[in-house]
């Protein structure tokens, strides 16, 4: 697979998880996102093929699929530089943090200690951002190679996600995801729901000329408003989902939920891959819980005598 050119010296490596690569002075490469383990082969040759070594890795967050390749690149480069946000680095270089984080604090299952879940640890070297930035919504330039970046604050999809601009092309992460991948999913993950609206919007004020999800197609800027929007129905549309399978525990509400999915998409469903699949759909519905919560349109009451935390509408 080639490099596919965005604009002067700005490429991406499309795929299920797209990969940025910025050429820098001398034949360098800095590359956003490194995808799953198998990239980093695929990675590699491309560079390869363009005259390019790499020098420094930008990670937009700590999910497995976009920092897969990390431990196998540094393997090859080890002089390469890893550039992560705060909070996210803990887990880029504990992995073992997500699928803990996943079940409850507790020693994780072994079905959820998989690549899917839990890419393999490596180093960062330096911050990108600080995290009251990160908070606050404010966007900060660094510098890398001699190429300038600026970093967005993109928090929801987890706590510390960011945006990755320079020369024209924004690199989105999962700060919101294409149209195919929409379809394909019934409600996109976010850890934050409110604040993945917020970097929703944050989005729509940028002016670059192109933009690359983490999932998806490259897009001009003409386009992003009808695909920000789509991002946000979808939200909406779980949220309301979710609102109307109350009242009752988070494993039952998902259970009702998932149940009007395939009720909806009967054609053409697709059934629940495994327990990590599963796991991380019990997530995002807990996150929508706390969104609905967060709006007063929720409450959780203990019920130690029955179903234990059950939610219901206000």
């Amino acid at each position: 697979m080639e490099l596919q050119q965005i604009s002067d010296n700005v490429f991406y490596l499309p795929g299920a998880n797209n990969v940025g690569v910025v050429a820098t002075h001398g034949g360098g490469a800095v590359v956003i996102d490194t995808g799953m383990k198998d990239t980093a082969r695929t990675l590699r040759k491309a560079l390869d093929r363009a005259g390019l070594t790499l020098r420094a890795i930008l990670c937009t967050h700590h999910h497995a699929d976009h920092i897969g390749g990390n431990a196998a690149l540094l393997r090859t480069f080890p002089e390469v530089q890893v550039y992560a946000p705060p909070v996210e680095t803990f887990l880029i270089e504990h992995p073992i943090l997500e699928p803990t984080f996943l079940y409850l604090g507790a020693r994780p299952i072994t079905a959820l200690r998989s690549r899917w879940l839990m890419a393999e640890g490596g180093p960062v070297h330096h911050p990108i951002s600080d995290l009251e930035s990160i908070r606050q919504g404010v966007t900060r330039s660094f510098e890398v190679a001699g190429q300038v970046f600026e970093a967005i604050p993109l928090p929801g999809h987890t706590m510390a996600q960011v945006g990755i601009a320079t020369g024209g092309v924004c690199f989105a992460a999962d700060g919101y995801f294409g149209p195919s991948v929409l379809a394909r999913h019934d409600i996109p993950y976010a850890h934050d729901i409110a604040a993945q609206l917020a970097s929703l919007d944050r989005l729509a004020e940028r002016e670059e000329a192109w933009f690359v999800p983490g999932h998806g197609d490259l897009s001009p800027r003409a386009e992003l408003p009808a695909i920000l929007a789509a991002n946000r129905e979808a939200i909406h549309r779980a949220s309301n989902l979710v609102r109307a399978a109350l009242p009752g525990d988070v494993t039952g509400i998902a259970a009702r939920v998932y149940r009007t999915l395939q009720e909806e998409k009967a054609d053409h469903h697709r059934p629940m891959a495994g327990i990590p699949q599963y796991v991380v759909f019990i997530g995002v519905i807990a996150s929508h819980l706390s969104f609905l919560e967060q709006q007063g349109v929720a409450r959780v009451e203990l019920e130690l005598e029955g179903r234990g935390l059950v939610w219901h509408r206000v």
